[in-house]
């Protein structure tokens, strides 16, 4: 086998007999270089430099992501609820976290209700959240 150097740590080796190409040396595992690039919250051009690969090939590894919406990581709150209207018909009701300042659930309403908040509480709760306390302003009944 003849050996060629190609690009920083990667080598490519070459079959006399049949002319068959084989990659050697280290393998970047693309899922760590998402797990970088989300968790780490590392650019294009520092996962490139840390991979020892352009910053095209690393597009090329984020291209198979999947979006995975993860909600929040603290899972122990005290919520704030309130409702902001524009206009007499249009408002949005927003469920926070009161520590982490940190938006757990909102929806696009046009008048304030119970239900509505207990829709979002329950949907916080079926979602795996602890709620310890609960701050709402001038809304009487939610029990």
């Amino acid at each position: 086998m003849v050996r060629n150097g190609l690009r920083g740590r990667t080598q490519r080796y070459k079959c006399k007999d049949c002319g068959r190409r084989f990659d050697g040396g280290i393998r970047r595992d693309k899922s760590k270089v998402i797990s970088d690039y989300i968790e780490s919250k590392q650019t294009l051009g520092q996962l490139a430099t840390k991979y020892g690969v352009c910053e095209k090939t690393i597009r090329r590894d984020l291209e198979g992501m999947r979006y995975i919406r993860k909600i929040a990581k603290h899972k122990d709150v005290t919520i704030q609820m309130d409702t902001t209207y524009w206009g007499r018909n249009f408002g949005l009701m927003v469920i926070k976290d009161a520590l982490r300042n940190v938006v757990l659930w909102h929806k696009y309403v046009r008048h304030e209700t119970i239900a509505q908040y207990v829709e979002g509480v329950e949907w916080l709760k079926g979602n795996g959240f602890n709620i310890y306390g609960i701050v709402i302003d001038g809304m009487k009944g939610l029990p």
